[in-house]
């Protein structure tokens, strides 16, 4: 009976962990962060960006998600707003304010956008830590998938399942400015 207790008393610590972590998200990462992009080849850095984010509050459900790149003192600026959609469920929207609105989760410190852009799967993902903000993208080509499973396999029913080549990866870790 002790060890269901503690179980239960262990749950509900994680549960209202998570639920602070929710109602911080995203005003606790208001600010301006700057790092290094690196674009990864298949053993070495293949190019490096200078990249900044800022998050500033404009309203009770909006704010800016503005990233600039600095490519040899050439800026591209994307200033985005992050919307929220429903604080409790960690759904948010990015609008790139030209047409394009990604839908956006919060979970366990983790903001992840998952979409699909001229045949490419894409996951991007902020992850806030003591320092700033880790930035990550995962690229795959969304075409040609290998195709394996669909079969049976002993007294099991196995599902199709779908791999896809990664063919890009990006990380930048970006300290907040003072």
């Amino acid at each position: 009976m002790k060890c269901i207790s503690k179980r239960i008393a262990i749950v509900f610590f994680l549960l209202s962990l998570n639920l602070m972590a929710q109602e911080t998200f995203p005003t606790s990462w208001e600010g301006n962060y700057k790092g290094e992009l690196q674009i990864y080849g298949v053993d070495s850095v293949k190019m490096k960006v200078v990249m900044k984010l800022d998050i500033l509050q404009k309203t009770d459900s909006i704010y800016q998600w503005k990233i600039t790149y600095d490519y040899k003192g050439k800026e591209d600026i994307r200033d985005y707003e992050l919307v929220l959609i429903d604080k409790s469920k960690g759904i948010y929207k990015i609008d790139e304010k030209n047409t394009i609105v990604i839908d956006s989760y919060y979970r366990i410190g983790i903001f992840t956008s998952f979409f699909e852009v001229m045949d490419s799967f894409i996951i991007s993902t902020y992850t806030k830590n003591r320092e700033g903000i880790i930035f990550e993208i995962i690229a795959t080509a969304g075409k040609n998938p290998s195709i394996t499973g669909n079969s049976k396999f002993k007294e099991e029913t196995i599902p199709e399942v779908k791999s896809y080549l990664v063919n890009g990866r990006q990380q930048a870790i970006l300290k907040r400015e003072h």
